[in-house]
């Protein structure tokens, strides 16, 4: 089975903590080592969203009546 784990010094998890926290929240381990040689395991507890959950909090929860804009005429061929 393919092994989901990424390895990095703390320094780097500092640096890369956005990336490395959405990493784990996808269901990868993510192993931080220290100046003396521990190992540390960083990973979600629970499962993160899915991306049709991550795209309807993107549009809002509440139903306002108005229709959700588009990106119709966005760019340089604008009908």
């Amino acid at each position: 089975m393919y092994d989901m784990s990424t390895s990095t010094t703390t320094r780097e998890f500092i640096r890369n903590f956005s990336r490395l926290k959405k990493a784990a929240a996808n269901g990868a381990e993510v192993l931080v080592r220290d100046r003396k040689g521990l190992t540390f395991v960083f990973r979600a507890k629970e499962k993160g969203l899915t991306l049709d959950e991550q795209l309807s909090d993107l549009r809002g929860a509440l139903t306002t009546g108005k229709a959700v804009k588009s990106l119709k005429g966005f760019g340089r061929n604008r009908p």
